[in-house]
């Protein structure tokens, strides 16, 4: 490469992104080519799986880590609220929290596996008023990927005829 070619950087070029070894995928899954993993013959994935797609362990494995306890004791409560949330720290996770609130949960939230439903309070105090988050499994995820199954059903067939 010329010395004029090299000083002109390539508008697409991320060079923070070049320089880390973590692939953050914040906006898409990819099923990895892990053959024994990821069965293509299996009729269901448990969500264990379905979370290594979202936070492969490979890129990320706190966040794999985090998300599948944050999925695990979600899915044995129904759901979570902000108080249960911020003591994230004591289940037994050390710096989890922050990971957890600022890229799992707004990744499960964009992909439709969680929802945020708040709730209006008003505490026996006059004036004493707020909002209070819960968290719960959302059904977006599941309608997203009959329709994506479906839709590419339909592209199949007509691309046989």
């Amino acid at each position: 490469m010329s010395e004029d070619q090299g000083d002109k950087k390539h508008p697409f070029v991320d060079e923070t992104a070049r320089k880390t070894s973590t692939i953050v995928t914040k906006h898409s899954m990819a099923i990895p080519e892990d053959q024994q993993k990821f069965k293509r013959s299996e009729r269901a994935w448990n969500w264990e799986k379905l979370v290594d797609l979202f936070f492969p362990e490979e890129q990320s494995p706190r966040r794999n880590k985090y998300a599948k306890i944050f999925l695990r004791e979600l899915k044995e409560e129904g759901e979570i609220d902000s108080e249960k949330l911020n003591s994230f720290d004591e289940w037994g996770h050390e710096k989890g929290k922050s990971n957890l609130k600022n890229n799992i949960l707004p990744k499960l939230r964009r992909l439709g596996v969680i929802k945020y439903e708040y709730l209006e309070y008003r505490d026996r105090k006059e004036g004493d008023q707020g909002r209070r988050k819960v968290i719960k499994p959302c059904r977006t995820f599941t309608s997203i990927l009959d329709s994506m199954a479906n839709g590419w059903a339909a592209y199949e067939s007509a691309a046989m005829k």
